[in-house]
């Protein structure tokens, strides 16, 4: 296990997409690939789709529509494989099997790494006190999962869904896309498993955005009647109500890299085309504030200068949870003061053990004092709703929650 799991699925290059992902944001969604708006009066014209082999539709072997799909990714990107990925689509039963073993080693690789993740998830309500995230997400993995792409083992596995269905067809677009850009950019990067900042989260959005917006632009070429096929057997997979075991704020921080990374992508795509894109692979941006505000990424904002807060106990994990951690257990909390997470300056957060409890200290700064403010009250709003923790203002410009469960 690494760092980019602390703020993102486990294993999520693995794609561990939850049909949740794609139910949640087909509700909301708007048009990713439509014209972006640049400024007051100004529009910047989203590309065409590239038009898919004729035969994309109609493919009735799994090679035939691997080798279609990939043509079409080659079209879209303007460049080829490097060498032809290995795709194993796998009956229900085997596919869970693979998740299962997946994670078990990972997990059992990593009894350390699960203790603070463990820590970091229970400390912001993210899952219950007594839960344990490898349960969890073997729970998640296999309740949701429909394909993944293992970097470490150059790998592609489908989960069959009526062989060769529409959902399928696209799940495996999804996954090419990251075998293509894991062969161009190289995806397995463990340079950042130690890192304290937001760059693993913004990676694993700008691959995960790509590869969702990749996959719209292939939904595109289908016939109205197919595209409305797709989202009905999105709503029809699985068992929606094994979701309800989940903490909201936990499934919407774990989709949080396909909610924001593919309107950004398209944001880029309109603005430098997949130049723009291959740049942001191979240099992720700094917050996931640039990511949720492209025009913050156009702008270079940095976040503001935070030291971390210090720890009463040895610290578990320390890090920065950003504006998309507050966008998360404020919605999964139901707290709603306009958009107090849009004016995140900056953060910084430390968790120890106190006995048998988890605790977090974490401290904010906002964009301007007013920002400041609606913080603050949706920060109280918060600690309310899950039961425990103070607010306290530190001085002029930062705030400090401290919070034991």
């Amino acid at each position: 296990m690494d760092q980019r799991s602390v703020l993102s699925v486990v294993g999520v290059f693995g794609g561990m997409a939850a049909i949740i992902v794609l139910v949640l944001l087909r509700a909301s969604d708007t048009d990713s690939t439509a014209d972006k708006v640049d400024g007051p009066g100004d529009t910047v014209e989203a590309p065409e789709t590239p038009e898919a082999p004729e035969t994309l539709e109609t493919a009735e072997t799994l090679e035939e529509f691997v080798a279609e799909a990939i043509e079409f990714i080659e079209t879209t990107r303007g460049r080829r494989f490097v060498e032809a990925p290995v795709v194993l689509a796998l009956p229900e039963a085997d596919f869970v099997a693979r998740i299962d073993a997946d994670l078990e080693s990972e997990f059992d690789d990593d009894p350390d790494g699960v203790a603070m993740y463990n820590g970091f998830y229970r400390a912001f309500g993210l899952i219950g006190p007594d839960e344990s995230i490898d349960e969890v997400y073997r729970a998640f993995g296999s309740a949701g999962i429909l394909g993944f792409y293992d970097p470490e083992t150059d790998e592609l596995v489908v989960r069959q869904v009526d062989q060769l269905s529409l959902l399928t067809k696209s799940t495996i677009v999804h996954e090419l896309v990251h075998a293509f850009d894991d062969q161009h950019f190289d995806l397995d990067r463990p340079e950042y498993d130690d890192r304290t900042d937001e760059i693993p989260w913004t990676f694993v959005a700008v691959a995960e955005g790509n590869a969702s917006y990749v996959e719209s632009l292939w939904e595109g070429t289908l016939s109205p009647a197919d595209q409305a096929a797709v989202l009905a057997e999105e709503l029809d997979f699985g068992d929606p109500s094994v979701f309800e075991q989940f903490e909201l704020a936990f499934l919407w921080l774990e989709l949080s890299p396909y909610d924001h990374g593919e309107p950004f992508i398209a944001e880029l795509v309109a603005r430098g085309g997949f130049d723009a894109v291959d740049e942001v692979l191979a240099d992720p941006p700094a917050t996931s504030e640039q990511v949720i505000d492209p025009t913050a990424f156009a702008a270079g904002e940095p976040a503001l200068e935070l030291s971390a807060p210090p720890a009463d106990g040895e610290v578990l994990v320390e890090g920065v949870g950003g504006q998309v951690l507050l966008d998360s257990i404020f919605f999964g909390e139901g707290v709603d003061f306009g958009r107090a997470a849009d004016g995140w300056g900056a953060d910084r957060f430390v968790v120890w053990l106190e006995g048998e409890q988890t605790c977090v200290r974490w401290d904010l700064r906002a964009d301007t004092p007013a920002d400041l403010d609606e913080l603050e009250v949706a920060l109280d709003a918060w600690v309310n709703s899950v039961g425990s923790g103070a607010v306290a203002r530190l001085d002029g410009q930062t705030l400090r929650v401290d919070r034991c469960v």
